[in-house]
């Protein structure tokens, strides 16, 4: 497979300032014609997770905006009413214009809330080994037995050396 040619286009809204790559890049455009590729960044806290962000001055107002709407307002055009900007690859710092596409938000939803992978069904255990009750989640067994979550996933895991010192009951995860 070819590698693919960093090719730069202005960005919209600020007059060959900036230009961006259909790589992910960002770069600013000097009057002198030199360019300096600037070094996105990512914002601490879970929220953000591995998002890229930079920041690009116009008027003298200094704006913050993730690099991958940076890329999409570029390359494919501003974000569509009622769709959301989403990455295909599902990795957020991968900002090429390939990985870039737009999808309703309920969709999004389904693709991507709550990590829509893990949430499992838990089985309670009595002590005879038998099959007690079905909960949705963890957190919901631990919330009908009044205890934390974590005590809930860490009986699921096997983390502990007695499940039944306690309680007469224990959890497993659905197999």
């Amino acid at each position: 497979m070819k590698p693919v040619k960093a090719w730069w286009k202005d960005i919209p809204g600020y007059d060959g300032k900036y230009q961006a790559s259909r790589t992910g890049e960002i770069r600013h455009v000097y009057d002198s014609g030199h360019t300096r590729t600037l070094t996105p960044y990512r914002k601490k806290g879970k929220s953000h997770g591995r998002r890229l962000f930079i920041h690009l001055t116009k008027d003298g107002q200094t704006k913050e905006i993730t690099v991958s709407k940076i890329v999409a307002e570029t390359f494919i055009g501003k974000t569509p009413p009622g769709l959301a900007l989403y990455h295909k690859n599902g990795d957020v710092a991968d900002n090429r214009v390939d990985n870039l596409g737009f999808i309703s938000r309920s969709e999004l939803g389904r693709m991507t809330g709550a990590k829509s992978n893990k949430r499992k069904a838990v089985f309670k255990i009595n002590s005879a080994g038998e099959e007690v009750e079905i909960y949705p989640s963890a957190r919901a067994a631990a919330k009908d037995n009044h205890m934390s979550y974590q005590t809930v996933i860490d009986r699921c895991k096997g983390k502990t050396k007695n499940p039944f010192k306690w309680y007469d009951f224990t959890f497993r995860y659905e197999e």
